[in-house]
């Protein structure tokens, strides 16, 4: 499963247009970012999406954090590296905007980054943005597959461990 999640990350960081099921997951998550956050004006409505893709793989690891299931967390950090890779693709596009993209409502789609940039006098930061947020994906990726190599190697070591013994039924 790991070196799985190695292989698409790695194939996503140098190929925008290669698509897995954390793409899918990913696109419906924006998606809803933008239907979540509309009640709170045109301007968070358009970054809701953006924020809502990063957000959940965030969430997701924290989720499997909190019920002790370790390998979970290197899922959901591989699945924000692909996210992030997918939001860096999309921020470099902002002038461009070249890449083809979803409309959920009855008009045209508007480019979601060139919406953002432009309203804050940024749109010639657009490329080095994207550079930054591929960075942070990298580094999530890293943690992934350190976390992941990390578990791989404690399961090996305790391969022939006598499994623990059940407290609550010798309490019984």
């Amino acid at each position: 499963m790991l070196a799985y999640l190695v292989y698409i990350a790695i194939r996503s960081l140098n190929d925008y247009e290669y698509w897995t099921i954390f793409g899918g997951l990913t696109l419906g998550v924006h998606e809803g970012g933008h239907v979540l956050f509309s009640p709170l004006g045109e301007l968070l409505e358009v970054a809701g999406g953006s924020i809502t893709q990063i957000a959940v793989p965030i969430i997701v690891a924290l989720a499997f954090l909190r019920q002790r299931e370790y390998f979970g967390i290197s899922v959901a950090l591989a699945w924000l590296s692909m996210s992030l890779t997918n939001l860096a693709t999309y921020i470099g596009d902002a002038r461009n905007q070249d890449l083809p993209l979803v409309s959920m409502g009855s008009g045209d789609p508007i480019h979601d980054w060139y919406y953002l940039l432009a309203h804050y006098g940024m749109l010639g930061d657009d490329r080095a943005l994207a550079r930054f947020t591929n960075f942070l994906s990298v580094l999530s990726l890293i943690a992934a597959v350190m976390l992941g190599v990390w578990l791989c190697r404690a399961m090996y070591r305790t391969r022939n461990a006598p499994p623990p013994a059940d407290e609550s039924l010798a309490s019984g």
